[in-house]
């Protein structure tokens, strides 16, 4: 993050220098926020009970939305203030802001429970024996064939993919969408662009209630309700995509449409973006690491597809085609989901296994020293 807010300074100035310095200091400012992600799932499994990881991974995540919220208008807001040659100020507002947050974090955070100086004892309890196994309880080498063959864990990553893959088109085009089709300013732009995710935002904070709801009261069991909070957050999108394409010009009903789609959404916070933590609590960082990196390459794709689509020439129909591929792949990647997704703790991940590993390592290591000495003897 203080890589990602530093270099972010760094934008307008590189801006200035060519091509080749913008494209650098963007690389690496990918390159700081990579393992965000992946360590906030790695801090979630040592930090929340299983019967609150709807509630707290979406209160976590949904971060994104919230922030999404504040700086699309608020960016709007700097390009036209003038401020510091307008656009630039936008890139030294939020750099600023990340670098301070990188400091805040350092002072406050902890990595689990037990090195917090200033927990309280019943908490910390709480915590550790509500845990399914402490992931820092011991690091046994990471089980990449079993993963790898896990249908849960592919259930997951077409989910994640799938999503960064409809998210990117609706983050990156919407606003683009709005001005070619909606004629909307860019002022006024970034504002209307941010209602959906402010929709997403309390969306998602509604729904996880409702999610560890299902799963406290014993009706529904962490898989069935992964796979209807996540249907509703893939599905949804999907559905007011295609909607959207056939409201022809109509400014307002397009984007009530969208903000209600986008909002649906939010589900995904309580469907697959916390399923790694289920399936896998002493992985869930590297899990999240493996399906990260595969879906943000898939995002890459949602940009590019839709400048080939539009080539230039912006029409009611490339968009629609736009949207109605994007459509298409949240439905199949969360059909895939929805067939194959697990909310149960997988046998690759289970402390059990490894304390009869090492039991039968160590029964192991005893016969062979015994058939050793009645050797020698």
């Amino acid at each position: 993050m203080l890589i990602n807010s530093l270099f972010g300074l760094l934008v307008p100035i590189s801006a200035k220098w060519g091509f080749g310095w913008l494209i650098g200091v963007r690389f690496i400012q990918g390159l700081g926020e990579g393992p965000i992600v992946p360590c906030t799932h790695a801090m979630l499994a040592k930090w929340i009970p299983p019967n609150e990881r709807s509630r707290m991974g979406a209160f976590v995540y949904a971060g994104a939305q919230f922030g999404t919220v504040i700086s699309m208008p608020l960016s709007g807001l700097l390009a036209n203030s003038g401020i510091a040659g307008g656009w630039p100020s936008i890139f030294y507002v939020f750099g600023g802001v990340g670098a301070i947050w990188c400091v805040a974090f350092l002072i406050w955070v902890h990595e689990d429970p037990e090195s917090h100086p200033k927990i309280a004892e019943d908490e910390k309890k709480y915590i550790l024996s509500a845990l399914w196994g402490t992931a820092a309880s011991s690091s046994p080498p990471v089980p990449w064939k079993s993963i790898l063959t896990s249908l849960p864990f592919w259930a997951i990553l077409i989910a994640h993919m799938g999503q960064n893959y409809g998210y990117e088109t609706l983050m990156t085009e919407l606003p683009t969408f709005m001005k070619q089709i909606l004629h909307f300013n860019i002022k006024f732009n970034g504002i209307v662009s941010a209602l959906p995710y402010l929709a997403m935002w309390i969306f998602s904070m509604l729904i996880s209630y409702v999610a560890d709801w299902m799963i406290s009261s014993g009706r529904f069991t962490h898989s069935t309700t992964r796979k209807i909070i996540n249907s509703i957050g893939q599905y949804g999108p999907a559905i007011s995509l295609i909607a959207a394409s056939y409201t022809g010009c109509n400014p307002w009903l397009t984007v009530g449409i969208l903000t209600i789609g986008i909002g649906f959404n939010g589900g995904i916070y309580s469907g697959f973006k916390v399923n790694h933590l289920d399936i896998s609590p002493r992985f869930a960082g590297i899990l999240m690491s493996f399906t990260n990196c595969l879906a943000n390459l898939a995002g890459l794709l949602a940009p590019t597809t839709a400048g080939q689509i539009i080539d230039g020439k912006p029409s009611q129909a490339k968009w629609r085609m736009v949207f109605i591929i994007s459509a298409a792949i949240y439905i199949v990647c969360a059909t895939f989901y929805v067939i194959f997704g697990s909310g149960e703790r997988q046998p690759w991940d289970n402390p059990d296994n490894d304390d009869r590993q090492e039991k039968k390592k160590a029964a192991g290591d005893v016969e062979a020293t015994q058939s050793i000495n009645e050797t020698q003897h």
